[in-house]
């Protein structure tokens, strides 16, 4: 029997042609956008679960961009959208899902900011949010106010941009947990030239910084009334006013900016060098170390241990240990009816220093009918101003505008 040939003609069945395979490069960027979905999801949905190890505090990190979150978030939605209408698969619809709870996770988070920031009457302007990089304008004159073990103590000058004189003085301490950093410091030095604009003659201010054998609890206040004797001799000559003094700091420098500011009201501040140390008129800070001995006793699982090391390098040891030096260092402690008018902005999510703190210092403010204002921004981390024009760096510079205007 020969070979059977198919049949052919009109009633001939032919079998489907296999589906066409997808192109190795569109494969390529259906993968890239699923990493780039997930990318943006974790911190965006971590922004609002804090109390989560790891994922809360990536969602902490990033919740002051909260802008750029949507953004991209919608970005991957619409690009996920456009791959699965040509090739449906489950990796586009996790890709399109994935888009749209970013971008939900994120407006939510920027919702609760913006409410935060109508509350207080600051008025968000909604360009800078979309800022990218910080102009940091180096500063116009560098000088050493003090000297410490052998060494310099340096200060940064950053003239007012309108020039003339008899303009305010505001006087930067910077973070760094006391163990670290310095005057030029770029959220430092970016506040620093921002004031300048705003017409403020800006001193950055370095300080003895501490180590495992070197605790700098007893020095670092003294040290910085040192810097404010330097602004009241040489403060007219970058077109200041030595009457017009106003503090500023952000963590542990919020903490020595506190103190300084609440110790030269009290008259219980002696520099470490002859002059007399201005009277502070307000005091601004961004999350600062209200509470030492909460920054010692940190539970978080992540990053309370550095919490600790900071801590007991800056004072020898533990609250148990040493608590008259915690106390010492304690902004509530030195508290008075006439200590000057305080503004504390902090993160509600801050995993580094616990935001009690400063809301427990705003209640003894309150205690003393001292003039205060105490802010949490929602959903952010440690550093609330992380972003240029985030909310929480809009919320800051507004409400401290305000504060040392009337002040």
């Amino acid at each position: 029997m020969g070979p059977v040939n198919p049949p052919t003609g009109r009633g001939a069945r032919t079998a489907p042609a296999p589906p066409a395979a997808e192109p190795p490069r569109r494969s390529l960027v259906v993968a890239v956008l699923a990493v780039v979905a997930l990318v943006l999801l974790v911190p965006a949905s971590g922004a609002l679960v804090p109390q989560v190890p790891g994922w809360g505090h990536l969602g902490a990190a990033a919740s002051s961009r909260a802008v750029w979150l949507a953004v991209g978030g919608l970005a991957v939605l619409l690009a996920g959208t456009a791959a699965l209408l040509r090739r449906a698969s489950a990796t586009r619809l996790g890709v399109v899902l994935a888009g749209a709870a970013t971008v939900v996770c994120a407006l939510t988070v920027l919702t609760q900011q913006l409410l935060v920031a109508q509350e207080h009457g600051v008025a968000v302007r909604i360009g800078e949010l979309f800022a990218v990089e910080r102009p940091v304008r180096p500063p116009d004159r560098d000088a050493v106010y003090a000297r410490f073990d052998g060494r310099p103590l340096d200060l940064s000058v950053w003239e007012p941009a309108s020039g003339g004189s008899g303009a305010p003085v505001v006087v930067l301490v910077h973070g760094g947990g006391w163990v670290t950093g310095d005057r030029r410091r770029p959220g430092t030095a970016a506040h620093a030239g921002w004031f300048a604009d705003q017409g403020y003659v800006a001193v950055s201010v370095d300080y003895p910084l501490s180590g495992d054998d070197e605790h700098r609890w007893d020095v670092v206040e003294p040290q910085v009334a040192c810097a404010l004797v330097w602004v009241a001799r040489h403060a007219a000559e970058h077109g200041g006013e030595p009457g017009r003094v106003f503090l500023v700091g952000d963590s542990a420098g919020g903490n020595v900016a506190l103190d300084v500011a609440y110790r030269a009201r009290a008259g219980t501040l002696e520099p470490a060098c002859d002059g007399d140390v201005p009277e502070v008129a307000a005091v601004s800070t961004l999350y600062p170390v209200a509470d030492p001995a909460g920054l010692h006793d940190n539970p978080d699982p992540l990053v309370g241990a550095d919490a600790r090391t900071m801590a007991e390098r800056y004072t020898g040891g533990s609250p148990a240990e040493v608590p008259q030096r915690y106390d010492a260092v304690t902004p509530a402690t030195h508290v008075t009816p006439s200590s000057p008018p305080t503004v504390t902005v902090t993160g509600a999510a801050d995993h580094l220093v616990p935001p009690q703190g400063a809301a427990d210092l705003a209640a003894t403010l309150a205690a003393h009918d001292v003039d205060h204002q105490h802010v949490e921004i929602p959903a952010a981390g440690h550093v609330v101003d992380a972003a240029p024009g985030g909310v929480g760096t809009q919320v800051w510079r507004e409400l401290t505008l305000r504060l040392f205007a009337t002040s």
